[in-house]
Order: C-alpha cells, then structure tokens, then sequence
C-alpha cells in the first residue's frame, strides 16, 4: 500500500521529519505500508539529506521513500494514495475529501494564525478526516481506521457561486473605457475615491475564507495563501533586508514570509488612508496586536532616498495608472528606490488572458480574436458593495441602488507589455539590459530580467540590479 505525505507550497519542517522518523515509519510498516511519496515543499530535511537533489529515493526501516519537492500537479498522487496525510490547507483538505481518500491533517503551529486548526477540527467534527498533532502522528496512524469516516458530500457548484455573490455582489460585467481626461483626475475618480470607499469591503474579500461542509457554513478570517512567486520571492531574501511594498493595500504582504517572521522589514505605502489604517495591523490576532511600518504616499512620488531599499514588490498597483508614461514612471521609482548594486524588484499586473477561475470576461479591440494580443485594454471593473457592508466614506456610487456599484480603472496587459515596460523604464533610466558580466566597462550599471511570465490571471516580472 503507499502513503502520500503533503505540505504543498509551504515549509513544514517538522511533519517532513515526523513523516520520516522512526514510529512513523515503522507504524506504516506494520500496518501494511510499504511505500511513502512524500512532497516537501520548502521544508528543509534533516542535514543529511540536504544536499541531495530535488527528487530523489531511500529506504528506511523496511519502507520505500520517494522525496520530492514540486510538481506541477499531484492528482495522480492523489489517486493513487491508500492514506493522506497533509498540512491543513483547505485546498489540499478539500481536494483529498472529494476523492473519498482516508486523510489524516496536522495542522502547521508556526503559521500567523490557528485557522487551520479549526478548520482541521471543525472537519473531524463532522467525521470527514482525522486531525492530529506532530507529537501524536504515530499514535493516530496506529489507531485510524478509515472505514469510520463520514463520505464527505459531493461539490454543490452553486453554493459556492451563492457565497460568491453574497460577498462580492452579482459580478457585473467588465467594460471598455477611454480616458480621455487627465490621467491624474481619472485616477483620482476611479482609483483612489473609489478604494477609499470601499476599503472594508474589499480588505475582507482579501482575508474572507469560507468553508461550506453538509448543512453548516464555517467562516474562516485569514490572510489567504500568497501566490507560489511572491511568496517565493519573498521567503528567498537575505535576512535583514528591508524593502518597499509600493501600493501595499491592506497590507497583504507585509507579515510575510510566513516561514521566517521577522527576518525582512516590508514598508508599505499607498494612497488610500482608509487600506492603510487596515494595513497598519495585518496579521494581528485576538490579543495579539502588530504594528506595522506604512507610509501614505503616491507610487509616482520621490520620497525616497535613491537606492535605500534591498527590495521592492508592486503586486497589483501599476495597472490602476492610466497612462503608458505613468506606468512607466512606477517601474522607474521602484527601479530608483532599491539599492543599484543589488536590489530586487518583483511586479504583478492584471491581466487580459484571465483564467477559468475568474468570473472576468475582458473586452478587447480584436474582436475576432484571429490576433494576439499586442497592446493592453483600458476597462472598468465594477465593484459590487455587499449589502452587509457600507461605504466607509460618503459617497455617490456611479449606480444610485440598493446595492452600489463603483467602476474601477485598470488597464489589463496584454503578454509581452510589462517586460516591455520595463525594459524600455529601465533603459530611459540609463541601465543595460542584460545579465551581470565583464563585458561592461567598470561602474556600469544594469538589470538583469530573473524571470517574467503569466500566473492566475496577472503577467509578473522580476528585476535585479546590478553595477559592474
């Protein structure tokens, strides 16, 4: 029979050991168990292994193990699985259930909150799952007997669609729109009033997990999973760096990384006063709250010293600019404010290409679609107020209803429009194109592109600089 162990995208350093570790092992032996896949991660494993490559296979105490880190799917492991044990991700937990598999949850201590305690807890309540801690894995594998779970029922698509709908509003649809005033004073109309408006909403879309399990509908408030490439990036900066979160919104991504509390410094910085007093405390519990460095200010402004930074991210923000010389200018400040010798620099934008999970269907001047898609689109995305939330500044929506609803600018990118944008910032600031090397005179400054590419519905890129 085989064992499936996973933590998905994050470090769990302590079940990968536990999964390995004598009692484990030896408990899946005498129960029958003769082969353990188990995906790591970012978990670190014991020094011994450490230095051995990303896939790779051992034996211990009669079980055969294969180690891996990622793949881009791992349904087949799924499947194929006689018992899961996971990490506490909802995604994960939801994945295994509808598969009708034995899954046994341990829930990751170290995380910012307990959430996926309770949703671990809540789950083994209704009798879909076994949660368990690191200490007692052995014990409870020992004891687990699958044939008393509870079949979990099947996925209800419109449920969800009503849950969706009842925290965001009906999704109205996406629409053209040409600026043809100043873009400061469309900015100003459809950008900043309207986040000023609507920023608690909006925070808690950010935050809000709901879980429906049988008849009962679990409420969850936790900073959701950040994306696998900004978490990456993040996690993989040097301790003691500090850096700028340019449009820091609520503040999302300042507590991060979730595997080394503490270890960077994340500024953030946005206009909107009302995300920023949200954003002051992300991450606090009940009891527990954190203060966090922001600063209201524009992503067009200079209020920085040149190169003071280790890093800077712009997840989301540049799009909201409504001209090519605006966005341009952005890439220039988070170009200018990081160090020239060393500094990192990772954006996200929206864009056109949206995935199947987005309820987003964006017009597009090639209405055949016989092109690609070589320029970006200007649009309105209509944010809908939920009925159990009200404006948190008077305001008049552009829809006088029961419900309001405020148009939002964005322009969405076409594939190729932000690594060219930023190539053609970076050169208008006097930096060479290209990778690090001693082809350069002595003092030459540049970026080097680390990588760029598409990703649930935002095109990102990520810069380095460099001086030879």
């Amino acid at each position: 029979m085989i064992v499936f162990v996973t933590v998905g995208s994050t470090r769990f350093d302590a079940l990968i050991e536990a999964a390995i570790s004598e009692p484990v092992l030896t408990t899946l032996r005498d129960l029958g168990y003769a082969r353990l896949i188990l995906q790591r991660g970012n978990s670190i494993i014991e020094p011994e292994e450490s230095n051995r490559e990303s896939c790779y296979s051992i034996q211990r105490y009669g079980v055969d193990i294969e180690i891996w880190k990622f793949k881009p799917s791992i349904q087949a492991e799924f499947e194929q699985a006689d018992l899961i044990i996971s990490h506490a991700g909802s995604g994960t937990i939801l994945d295994v259930l509808r598969l009708g598999k034995p899954l046994v949850v341990v829930p990751n201590p170290t995380l910012l909150d307990n959430h996926q305690e309770e949703l671990a807890s809540a789950l083994q309540t209704l009798g879909h799952l076994k949660a368990t801690s690191i200490q007692n894995l052995a014990s409870t594998i020992a004891s687990f007997e699958p044939r008393d779970l509870v079949p979990f029922p099947p996925f209800d698509g419109s449920k969800f669609s009503n849950l969706i709908d009842e925290e965001m509003g009906n999704m109205k649809p996406v629409k053209s729109v040409t600026v043809v005033d100043d873009p400061q004073v469309h900015e100003d109309q459809y950008v900043h009033a309207v986040y000023d408006q609507i920023a608690s909403h909006f925070s808690s879309t950010r935050y809000k997990v709901r879980t429906t399990v049988s008849s009962n509908l679990y409420r969850f408030n936790r900073a959701l999973q950040p994306w696998p490439i900004i978490a990456k990036f993040l996690s993989d900066l040097p301790t003691g760096w500090i850096g700028l979160d340019s449009g820091a919104g609520n503040g999302k991504y300042l507590p991060l990384p979730a595997d080394r509390p503490g270890c960077i410094l994340t500024i953030g910085l946005d206009r909107s006063r009302n995300l920023l007093q949200i954003a002051q405390h992300a991450g606090s519990e009940p009891g527990r709250l954190i203060t966090r460095e922001v600063v209201w200010g524009d992503v067009l402004g200079s209020g920085w010293r040149s190169g003071v930074f280790d890093y800077a991210i712009s997840i989301a923000t540049i799009h909201h600019l409504a001209s090519h010389g605006r966005r341009k200018l952005a890439v220039q400040r988070l170009l200018q404010a990081v160090s020239p010798d060393h500094g990192r620099v990772l954006i996200y934008v929206w864009a056109i290409e949206q995935d199947e999970l987005s309820k987003r269907s964006i017009p597009t001047s090639d209405s055949d679609g016989s092109s690609p898609h070589t320029t970006g689109e200007d649009v309105f995305v209509p944010w809908v107020m939920s009925r159990q939330h009200k404006q948190d500044t008077p305001v008049v929506p552009t829809s006088v209803a029961e419900t309001p609803v405020y148009n939002r600018y964005y322009h969405m990118f076409a594939n190729g429009e932000l690594k060219q944008l930023a190539v053609q910032a970076a050169e208008e600031f006097g930096l060479v194109i290209g990778p690090r090397g001693n082809v350069y005179d002595e003092g030459c400054r540049g970026i080097e592109i680390v990588q760029e590419g598409w990703e649930r519905s935002n095109y990102y890129v990520e810069l380095r600089r460099w001086v030879s």
